[in-house]
């Protein structure tokens, strides 16, 4: 669960919307090198490798959202 207190609106997204589920694994990668909104930048902080990696890790969590019948392949190019 995101913590929502303290935020104004709009809310923090979750990776359970089907906006975020259909997103290219790029648009992750570029959020967390270059922030977007309140976020900020984490190029610095976060090796590169490491970024793939957080990214395998959100799909694995949205997948486990999506009933067996219904999961079709997220990992989309770059």
């Amino acid at each position: 669960m995101v913590a929502r207190r303290g935020f104004s609106k709009p809310a923090p997204a979750s990776y359970h919307q089907d906006r975020l589920r259909q997103a290219p694994v790029g648009h992750f990668f570029d959020v967390m090198t270059n922030g977007w909104g309140a976020m900020p930048a984490y190029a610095s902080q976060i090796p590169v490798e490491d970024r793939w990696k957080i990214i395998a890790y959100i799909r694995a969590l949205q997948l486990s959202q999506v009933p067996q019948g219904e999961r079709q392949p997220m990992m989309t190019s770059k």
